[in-house]
């Protein structure tokens, strides 16, 4: 036997990027089985494909479907999005990356024979070849600051070069603290992005009751004042119970003109927004609608809003695109689309909803693990996210490059075409 080889290409790249992964050296039409895993902190997560190899001795990931692993059919990026948390992990984790000035370490090896999922943790052979793929939310390029001015807490994104870049602002939801993947990763597409924390984070308040209105009109006033920020306008990008906030915020800012909502709550929910000229009411969370599952509690009964308590976006000049979810245990798909039939005919252009069949929740940048269940950090109770990993994967990886097109488009200013790094590592 020749020596066996695995090449990638590209070895270094941006997580949202497709990788080609073939093995070569090997006997024709012979058993393989090609593993992937990455550790971080102490998550470890695994994907695997068993796979035949060809007359001249490979394997080519993007033209062969496994005959078993953990994905079905061929697909060049499987043996990512399809890992899971190995079984002496806890199942049942979202895998969120904490420190974005370090790749994810993706190591892939491949075995002798067809193995099982039990047998990649104790295989029966040593690996044929291993190889080692860095995956990474920050363009090194990118410069990362934490933002302490005034009330504002964050971390900052800024791309190489002199700008002015095209801003966005990037908010999570009701779990709190602060994510820096999103924004680290739409930084090394050429955005300068706040990271902004509303909660449970550094000083900030620790409960969800005491956010402000006002925070977040700060906010979005001195993002946009940045000199490396285009002074036509900003983007906020939201998730969950972020999207109340970023709605409220285009509402009372002028400076925000685009605004993505990624299953986001487009309704006054859960507790009165506290605001300095009056504070917000909201609709009633009904908790006797929570349903028990094996996979967590599902949500999607517990908020009714009546028409009155949709937030009027409409009335700002900004865009808004809505990503769903199909398959979401958290937020009823329906609550976005009403809120959608509820904008004037007269502003209907400057609305667009995207539905993805099989997605749950939690729809990220492409190519990470799929979560369909998670303990809530405020909530300390497993909740049912939802999501087929195929269907859910394919959305991640369209809407990204929806959502990208949306800010490049809305925020882009006439001299300036494309905000893209170089994808070069």
């Amino acid at each position: 036997m020749s020596q066996v080889k695995i090449t990638v290409d590209p070895k270094e790249a941006l997580v949202d990027e497709r990788v080609h992964i073939q093995v070569e050296g090997l006997p024709q039409n012979k058993p393989v089985t090609i593993k992937a895993s990455f550790q971080e902190e102490s998550l470890r997560f695994c994907s695997y494909g068993c796979f035949t190899s060809t007359e001249g001795g490979h394997v080519m990931v993007e033209r062969q479907a496994p005959a078993q692993g953990t994905y079905t059919g061929v697909e060049p990026m499987g043996l990512f999005w399809s890992m899971k948390p190995e079984p002496s992990q806890r199942q049942q984790i979202r895998f969120q990356k904490g420190n974005v000035t370090t790749p994810i370490i993706v190591t892939l090896a491949v075995f002798e024979g067809n193995l099982c999922w039990d047998e990649l943790f104790d295989p029966p052979n040593k690996p044929l070849a291993i190889s080692k793929v860095y995956r990474w939310y920050k363009h090194k390029t990118v410069r990362r600051e934490k933002v302490r001015e005034g009330n504002i807490r964050g971390v900052l994104f800024t791309p190489s070069g002199p700008g002015p870049f095209p801003g966005v602002i990037d908010l999570f939801g009701s779990g709190g603290s602060l994510f820096e993947h999103r924004g680290a990763l739409l930084a090394s597409r050429g955005f300068c992005v706040l990271s902004l924390a509303f909660f449970a984070y550094d000083d900030l308040p620790k409960f969800l009751t005491d956010v402000t209105l006002d925070y977040f009109i700060e906010s979005a006033e001195w993002f946009s004042r940045l000199p490396v920020v285009m002074s036509s306008g900003v983007g906020v990008i939201s998730l969950s119970k972020g999207g109340e906030y970023a709605l409220e915020m285009t509402r009372h800012s002028s400076k925000v003109k685009a605004v993505v909502l990624v299953n986001a709550v487009p309704f006054y929910s859960d507790v009165p927004l506290k605001y300095s000229k009056g504070d917000i009411q909201c609709i009633e969370f009904l908790f006797n609608e929570i349903k028990r599952t094996p996979n967590g509690i599902d949500t999607i009964g517990c908020n009714q809003p009546s028409d009155d308590f949709y937030i009027k976006v409409w009335t700002s000049p900004a865009s808004v695109l809505c990503i769903v979810g199909e398959d979401d245990h958290i937020l009823n798909p329906k609550l976005t689309e009403r809120f959608i039939e509820l904008v004037p005919k007269e502003h209907k252009h400057r609305f667009q909803m995207i539905k993805y069949p099989g997605a749950g929740h939690l729809i990220e940048p492409p190519y990470v693990p799929h979560c369909r269940s998670s303990r809530h950090n405020i909530f300390d109770e497993y909740l049912w996210w939802g999501g087929e990993t195929k269907s859910h994967s394919y959305a991640q990886e369209d809407s990204w490059w929806q959502i990208l097109q949306f800010f490049s488009t809305q925020l882009k200013s006439e001299t300036d075409d494309q905000y893209t790094c170089s994808s070069k590592l």
